[in-house]
């Protein structure tokens, strides 16, 4: 069996995200697999932000990086829709990923994966190419509410909808974009994000650069762009001068601005996936701090699970997904955050039957029993096409 996701991040990058879970499951089901991200451009070179930079440019010119049974490939298009004149237009937008250099499209076909059982796609970018595979099953996957991000120009909107038209099945993660979607179409499926259980339950060293750090800690990780409230962060940070507040995140100025000269703020920048549940298993409270807005409304984070996964008592703004999921988080507006987060930490010391609900509920919510939806549904579509 063969697949094709069709992604926005790296297959190397140091976040992971839902598809990187459910190819690490396809490969373990003897699945073979090539991950395209989202295509390099002209444009990068001259971007002040770089982040993943370096891993695509080598998958690029070293052609397909193979990992065992995924190849992983990263495109140079040289029309990149972006909301700038003359790249905003619905033809750049469709002919952008087929004027790739070289043609990513024959490069599947090299490959043998121009007629995969199974195209992911969870970057509009890519309808264009999805269109062309020959595919058994076709799969969009709504990781959030992409019309909700600034910068995104309406023909990256449209293409979105092309897709949607064409899936075999559409995976929302969050509920809120499930019962939108599920008002125009009949085969959208409720899949949410999950964790990887057994890699945040664990006694692990503490890491050497959070040892010279004071408790007690509180972590945040994750990205830290617009939607990260920075300013809520020094507030905070400010409030509570005896408490260290530790961020895990690709570097960002903004952020770095907002915090300058709060000694008890410490920006580690971006550690590997496999390094992070150190840092939760000696840290003391988990964080999100977002700003609230209609992007940030259909969210569904991944790091609450793994908050949860790590035992950590997690603070949170109220936002109707996170609502919605109804885990053992201690949710608040904004001009509470700060107050909630003392009184969390006043009370360090949860009970053990605090500590078993966030475990059980983690324990619940894997990508193991994700993955069982995502091969029910791909099945069910494939076992059709065979008949």
């Amino acid at each position: 069996m063969r697949a094709v996701l069709l992604e926005s991040l790296p297959y190397e990058s140091a976040f992971r995200v839902g598809s990187h879970h459910y190819a690490a499951r396809l490969l373990a089901h003897d699945w073979d697999a090539m991950w395209l991200s989202h295509p390099l451009s002209p444009l990068h070179v001259v971007h002040p932000v770089k982040r993943d930079f370096e891993v695509r440019m080598r998958s690029w010119r070293a052609g397909p990086l193979d990992y065992g049974r995924l190849t992983y490939y990263n495109p140079m298009a040289l029309l990149p829709p972006a909301p700038l004149p003359l790249l905003r237009s619905r033809g750049v937008a469709r002919t952008s990923v087929r004027l790739t250099v070289p043609s990513a499209y024959r490069m599947l076909r090299r490959r043998g994966f121009d007629a995969p059982d199974l195209v992911w796609l969870t970057n509009p970018i890519y309808q264009p190419l999805a269109e062309r595979l020959q595919a058994g099953c076709r799969v969009v996957r709504v990781a959030d509410d992409a019309t909700a991000f600034e910068n995104v120009p309406e023909s990256l909107r449209e293409l979105e909808e092309a897709a949607l038209a064409a899936a075999d099945v559409i995976f929302a993660v969050a509920s809120s974009v499930r019962d939108r979607l599920a008002q125009r179409f009949a085969n959208v499926v409720h899949l949410p994000n999950g964790v990887e259980f057994e890699r945040f339950d664990v006694d692990v060293a503490e890491p050497t650069d959070l040892a010279s750090i004071p408790g007690p800690r509180v972590l945040y990780v994750g990205a830290m762009e617009y939607w990260f409230d920075a300013a809520l962060l020094a507030e905070c940070a400010r409030e509570l001068p005896d408490v260290s507040f530790v961020l895990l995140g690709p570097e960002s100025a903004r952020v770095t601005k907002a915090v300058e000269g709060l000694g008890n703020v410490h920006l580690l920048g971006s550690r590997p996936y496999a390094g992070v549940p150190g840092y939760m298993r000696h840290c003391d409270v988990g964080i999100v701090p977002f700003v609230r807005s209609t992007m940030v409304d259909a969210i569904h984070p991944i790091k609450v699970y793994e908050y949860l996964a790590a035992g950590l008592p997690v603070v949170a703004i109220r936002w109707p997904e996170l609502e919605a999921m109804k885990a053992p988080v201690d949710l608040c507006e904004r001009y509470e955050f700060c107050e909630r987060l003392r009184r969390l930490l006043d009370g360090l010391g949860s009970s053990s039957g605090e500590i078993e609900s966030r475990l059980e509920y983690a324990r619940e919510n894997s990508w193991d029993a994700r993955f069982e939806i995502v091969l029910r549904e791909v099945g069910r579509v494939l076992d059709g096409a065979s008949r």
